[in-house]
């Protein structure tokens, strides 16, 4: 594996990477549209507001500068999509609490994850460094017992920085007592887990799985593009 590489620690993402997180979140805005829809005729490709959905958020997180994902501002853009196709005003603690139950209950692991793990765990030390609210990604950590392949997990809201900063990286080179030059991150999101890996002096992978969102950005080059995790065992550089 990594042909003539001296690779001997590993980073791993967690949304996208190893769990679906993306098609739980788009069952549970689903879900919340189709309840307060309540059985109305119409005509509405829910695949479309969703992807509106995505962007309203993606938005308010660039307008409101947050460092982290906002709840709150999830919450708002719900609200707001809403009232414009139903034409409703919602109660969004009720409506979250539909969103938050269904996302939480159709979460999945890929199917490859266990698998590589497993692998990766007897010949590698392993972390796992993620973004998010640190109650979302405990939640899916526990759920598939995720603990017991990793020497390390940093999630971002508990330590402070987030990717691309390459504090994050350093942080798990230091915890796992390796150089940043023997590892290699894997993840899906080029602005975060590629630009982030390079810039902290690793290796990094990019996983786009079938069905990505994220396009290539211009001078930016992992050392490693795959689109499933068991492609790892016959890496060559």
């Amino acid at each position: 594996m990594f042909g003539n590489i001296n690779i001997t620690g590993i980073l791993l993402d967690l949304d996208d990477t190893l769990v679906d997180s993306r098609s739980s979140w788009k069952q549970g805005f689903q879900e919340t549209f189709m309840h307060y829809l309540n059985d109305r005729k119409h005509n509405f490709d829910l695949e479309e507001i969703y992807l509106e959905y995505t962007k309203l958020v993606a938005k308010k997180h660039e307008m409101s500068r947050a460092s982290e994902w906002s709840d709150m501002l999830a919450q708002t853009g719900l609200s707001e999509i809403i009232k414009k196709y139903i034409q409703i005003e919602i109660n969004i603690s009720n409506a979250w609490s539909i969103f938050e139950k269904t996302w939480k209950k159709n979460i999945e692991l890929f199917s490859d994850t266990n698998e590589i793990l497993k692998s990766l765990n007897e010949k590698y030390k392993l972390g796992l460094v993620t973004n998010g609210l640190s109650e979302h990604q405990r939640f899916k950590i526990e759920k598939f017992e995720l603990e017991k392949y990793f020497k390390c997990i940093l999630i971002s809201e508990e330590v402070g920085f987030q990717k691309p900063d390459i504090q994050i990286f350093n942080k798990a080179a230091e915890k796992l007592n390796l150089k940043v030059e023997d590892m290699l991150h894997i993840g899906d999101n080029p602005s975060h887990d590629v630009i982030g890996a390079n810039k902290a002096g690793m290796f990094s992978c990019w996983l786009k799985r079938p069905g990505h969102w994220y396009k290539e950005i211009k001078d930016v080059e992992p050392n490693y593009i795959i689109s499933n995790l068991l492609e790892l065992e016959n890496l060559k550089k």
